[in-house]
């Protein structure tokens, strides 16, 4: 791993920002479609944000990502073109590694292939690369639907099965958890849109789910800081429970975030 740090949800997601787009221009059809070509990949193919497979099935089942992350892998792996180059981030919600993708070649057998990365978008030899395996997926169009991809880093060469978010990150894990309509016990109404914006009955803020951190004893969900430098982020814990929603007064006890036992509110989805 060439570059390696400590990222916020937030950060990453803007990393992640998927734009992809096709455009197609043609002066005179042609007579006859070209065969598509299902033995190569190049990579605009692979373009996108991959997520781990196994994990986005065990978030969207316990609605708790700690206990996800526990369970299986949060391993996402974005490739994005920006210019000529081809940078590629891969996270595990708790650090984050850069470099660039230099090529893609097969790996041997068909349908199996390797990314070659390399920490700048530069030619350099075979000692400084490091490939990335996988195998590819297609539609019976030709596009790569989902990869069988082994992670060398953060997943340390294991096999795993990842598919594509067609947008933002933050969004789709929000609804997964958290988005929605609700009621608390005085009948008011309490929102958590997948925008990330909590409306609340006294207060209304931007907010980011934390989906990695071990310290904490509670799932929870933070908003943003208001001076840099400073953690002046407010913080909540939230859990699931006979299809309520609990939410926790929380704080920040050293370096890790403490949820009370009690909760300020009991939340019924509308």
């Amino acid at each position: 791993m060439r570059s390696t740090s400590t990222l916020p949800l937030r950060l990453l997601a803007t990393v992640f920002l998927a734009t992809l787009a096709i455009f197609a221009v043609a002066q005179t059809p042609p007579a006859q479609t070209p065969a598509v070509r299902k033995d190569r990949v190049f990579l605009k193919d692979v373009e996108g944000i991959w997520i781990n497979e196994a994990y986005l099935s065990v978030l969207a089942a316990l609605k708790s990502p700690h206990a996800a992350a526990k369970k299986a892998p949060p391993v996402v792996i974005a490739i994005r073109r920006e210019g000529r180059a081809y940078p590629i981030v891969v996270t595990d919600f708790n650090k984050a590694s850069l470099q660039a993708v230099l090529d893609v070649e097969p790996d041997g057998k068909p349908g199996a292939y390797r990314l070659v990365v390399g920490a700048d978008d530069k030619p350099m030899s075979s000692d400084e690369v490091k490939y990335i395996r996988f195998e590819a997926g297609r539609s019976p169009q030709g596009k790569i639907e989902r990869m069988r991809v082994a992670e060398p880093d953060f997943m340390k060469g294991k096999w795993a099965d990842y598919v594509p978010l067609g947008g933002e990150l933050s969004p789709q894990l929000n609804r997964l958890v958290i988005a929605g309509n609700y009621r608390d016990e005085k009948g008011r109404a309490w929102i958590f849109n997948e925008s990330g914006e909590a409306t609340w009955p006294e207060q209304k803020f931007n907010y980011e789910l934390s989906l990695n951190d071990p310290g904490a004893n509670c799932d929870y969900l933070q908003s943003e800081g208001a001076a840099k430098g400073v953690d002046d982020k407010k913080r909540y814990g939230y859990g699931w429970k006979g299809g309520k929603l609990s939410v926790y007064p929380a704080r920040l006890a050293g370096k890790k975030v403490v949820c009370d036992a009690k909760p300020l509110a009991l939340l019924t989805p509308q």
